[in-house]
């Protein structure tokens, strides 16, 4: 089975978020952005006769495939919540591996519903995989756990670590090879309770730049700002990936 090429890896750094699983497109578009976690994605999905081959590399301790057809990918359908279909831009179009993963994540619910935390199964949706946690998916999908600031806390913001936080961001800038997401709860100058990849830190400013793929842009965050706004960030350093 052929794995998914250089250029499908890289077009998941931008993918389109459209139902709600911010944790799932942004984390994979942060593995996308380090070297690492590129292999993992080649590693992890592949193209077979007749569509896809997901693999996550723990769940319950143990590696698992799952199958998903083309027509499977083509039966995911963006609707509203009558299921009443709602059109896609043809200038942002549904990304056919993301669609794949998230179909992947349908059939690994079923199978293991426990890898939904009992938080996330309260929310109104119309797919099983929509709302969940980033580290939660990472986990399962790398086989490492990743590094986790406040994401399992009552504390709404970083500002109760703000120096860890701070810490964290220079770290990250002085190793730009690496796969992060941020994620909110609830705050004023963000959307609420929502994931973004991070694209860069950069310390000699003190500036982080986010980028949120349901609304398809990037923008940039001062430390200050970042530190009010962000509930949690999770991910890896590249030397954390195998």
């Amino acid at each position: 089975m052929p794995p998914i090429s250089s250029v499908e890896i890289k077009n998941l750094n931008n993918a389109v978020q459209y139902f709600q699983d911010c944790y799932l497109v942004s984390s994979i578009a942060a593995l996308s952005r380090s070297s690492n976690g590129r292999k993992i994605l080649a590693e992890n999905i592949a193209h077979t006769d007749n569509g896809y081959r997901i693999h996550f590399n723990n769940i319950n301790g143990e590696s698992k495939d799952f199958f998903v057809t083309t027509k499977e990918v083509n039966d995911l359908t963006y609707t509203d919540k009558y299921r009443n279909d709602i059109p896609i831009p043809e200038e942002y179009p549904h990304n056919p591996v993301i669609k794949a993963i998230e179909v992947a994540m349908n059939k690994l619910l079923k199978k293991y519903p426990s890898k939904k935390p009992l938080i996330c199964r309260f929310a109104n949706c119309n797919e099983a995989f929509e709302f969940n946690k980033p580290s939660n998916f990472l986990e399962m999908f790398t086989g490492r756990k990743p590094l986790i600031l406040n994401e399992n806390t009552f504390s709404l913001t970083l500002k109760s670590r703000a120096d860890e936080s701070k810490n964290l961001f220079n770290k990250i800038s002085d190793n730009p090879d690496n796969s992060f997401v941020a994620g909110t709860f609830y705050c004023k100058k963000l959307h609420p309770n929502h994931c973004y990849s991070i694209v860069k830190i950069n310390k000699s400013d003190n500036t982080v730049e986010l980028f949120d793929h349901r609304r398809h842009k990037s923008f940039i965050l001062s430390f200050q700002d970042a530190i009010k706004n962000l509930k949690f960030i999770v991910g890896y350093f590249n030397n954390n990936l195998p």
